[in-house]
């Protein structure tokens, strides 16, 4: 059974036209940790493979929790620790540029940070350097602000990221969200687009061994070829299957 969290304006890959939000049970558990985590202050790491919509996660949880400040971090490969406190300055809104004292920056900054309790959310937290993880420890460790950090990381490069001794004691939870299972799958994707209601089961089985294997990603690009099908030829019923070849690397032939 999927239950919307709630009114949300997340992005659906593509644009999807037609698709509809609702929640799995890798996105609920998400969810109950994030809860538990904000009650604590806590710092928690979300973690999943490409295409398994952490990212799309992210927004839902905020989206769906409008009186939770939130502040998104997205940083740049290798990102220094005033790169950090740029974007925090810039996501707290406050005025002018800046200081380039770091000193004085982070004084601004811990009493920005006072009240209200905030989310600092920080995707793509693989690529962090040490330097800039030391800088997240030190936020954390500070009674002044009053913050949850919430990492989002790839789970092929969590191991970089695991390797930072400053987060290892600090993270209380490492949470992986899974690829969907068939059983699951059957009920999400007619309720996450009218395309699939009438598609047999046996041909969504069929083509999530096939192709998705449970990765929600390449499910939306599928759907967005029936749309697309449909949108050039709406007299004509779309076969999942020959759509399918158009998402498939081609075989190089000498």
């Amino acid at each position: 059974m999927t239950d919307p969290l709630g009114p949300s304006s997340a992005p659906h890959y593509l644009n999807l036209p037609g698709a509809r939000t609702v929640t799995t049970q890798a996105v609920r558990a998400a969810a109950r940790t994030l809860d538990e985590a904000l009650h604590e202050q806590s710092m928690i790491c979300l973690t999943a493979d490409a295409g398994v919509v952490k990212t799309f996660t992210l927004h839902l949880l905020c989206e769906t929790r409008p009186d939770l400040p939130v502040l998104r971090l997205l940083p740049r490969p290798q990102a220094r620790p005033d790169d950090l406190r740029a974007s925090l300055h810039h996501a707290l809104n406050l005025p002018g540029p800046p200081p380039q004292d770091p000193g004085i920056c982070d004084d601004y900054l811990r009493h920005a940070l006072r009240q209200p309790r905030r989310l600092i959310a920080v995707d793509e937290a693989h690529q962090l350097s040490s330097s800039c993880t030391e800088y997240l420890r030190y936020l954390h460790d500070d009674p002044a602000p009053q913050v949850t950090i919430l990492l989002l990381a790839s789970q092929p490069r969590l191991k970089a990221l695991r390797s930072q001794q400053t987060l290892i004691s600090r993270v209380t939870t490492w949470r992986r969200l899974q690829p969907l299972e068939t059983d699951e799958l059957l009920t999400v994707l007619p309720a996450f687009h009218p395309l699939w209601q009438d598609v047999p089961a046996s041909v969504i089985s069929r083509l999530d061994a096939l192709w998705a294997h449970g990765n929600f990603r390449r499910w939306a690009a599928l759907t967005h070829q029936m749309h697309t099908s449909m949108c050039r030829h709406p007299h004509q019923q779309p076969d999942p299957t020959t759509l399918l070849h158009r998402l498939k690397p081609r075989t190089q032939t000498a």
